[in-house]
């Protein structure tokens, strides 16, 4: 009886505090004037400083299909943080993502605004709470991927 309660429950909970950083990170972000939002800006940070990443990379390590991917990829060419390279590889066009010196120095400025905004979202969570959240949330994506 008390597992089917928390099956009803974790779904919820899981969006429910996915939605509350996202809302709270956008305000942030809004009151800072970054001008990108969060989601931009975890794009940005997964770029590293020498190797340009494939576009298609970017959609798999930040499970966004290739729609969204362009769609943001655009924005943050136009705001000159990233560049685009036009390559073929294996007789097949691809697109190299490398984080341009405008793009280093925003996301710089920025990560000591994401690192406030975790101790925030996870203060009062002690260390043993966190491994088994992060231990649960592996195991149901585990359960997912395996499932396809």
């Amino acid at each position: 009886m008390l597992k089917e309660i928390f099956v009803n429950l974790i779904g919820n909970a899981i969006v429910q505090a996915g939605r509350a950083i996202k809302m709270y990170n956008l305000e942030i972000f809004a009151k800072q004037k970054f001008d990108i939002t969060p989601e931009q800006f975890v794009v940005l940070s997964m770029l590293s400083e020498d190797t340009p990443l494939h576009q298609n990379k970017l959609c798999e390590l930040l499970c966004k299909d290739k729609a969204n991917m362009a769609r943001i990829l655009s924005i943050l060419e136009k705001k000159e943080l990233i560049e685009k390279t036009h390559q073929v590889e294996n007789k097949k066009q691809v697109n190299k993502i490398n984080i341009t010196e405008k793009g280093k120095e925003l996301r710089n400025r920025i990560i000591p605004t994401i690192k406030s905004s975790r101790e925030q979202y996870l203060k009062d969570i002690s260390e043993d709470d966190m491994y088994i959240c992060i231990k649960v949330l592996t195991k149901i994506h585990e359960n997912l991927v395996k499932g396809k």
